[in-house]
């Protein structure tokens, strides 16, 4: 179980051992993070696959579309559609086709999820190939982030309709 140097240990070390290709899936997510790391990892040009499962208001939505045109192909981000919700935090690493590591646990894609100043989140070894066939079919539920509207979050429960 990992549960210190998230970042270095889950977002960057596989990048440096060639791992090209994250897909991610997280209940909650941050613009501003996914901006950190892909400046941090721009000499390796990393592909970030990001699929946000929890419902929300999306107010980061304009800095995901910003990622999007200022990362050009390096970064993909979808929403979830419909219930039931998800909350896992999973990441997957490939390198072309071929699995490199996988993670999952308590860790959004998100700066509180990864560094322990703000809270103390775990990750354990996970198959990256269940990870990413997991990922592909939550994208059959979600809508992209380059698709959607924003006046349609109305069809977006919060937490507390979904109890």
């Amino acid at each position: 179980m990992i549960t210190e140097n998230l970042y270095e240990n889950i977002l960057l070390k596989p990048v440096r051992n060639g791992a090209q290709e994250l897909f991610a899936i997280s209940g909650y997510a941050s613009s501003t993070f996914a901006r950190k790391h892909l400046l941090d990892t721009v000499d390796w040009g990393i592909k970030v696959n990001l699929l946000i499962g929890m419902p929300g208001k999306r107010s980061d939505h304009l800095g995901y579309l910003n990622l999007i045109d200022h990362f050009e192909n390096r970064f993909k981000g979808y929403y979830l559609q419909g219930t039931p919700p998800v909350h896992c935090k999973t990441y997957g690493w490939f390198e072309n086709k071929t699995p490199i590591s996988g993670y999952s646990g308590s860790a959004n894609y998100s700066q509180p999820g990864f560094f322990d100043q703000a809270q103390i989140n775990q990750l354990t070894d996970e198959n990256p190939e269940d990870i990413r066939e997991l990922f592909f079919n939550f994208v059959n539920r979600s809508i992209s982030m380059e698709d959607y509207v924003p006046d349609e979050q109305q069809s977006y429960l919060s937490p507390l309709e979904l109890r």
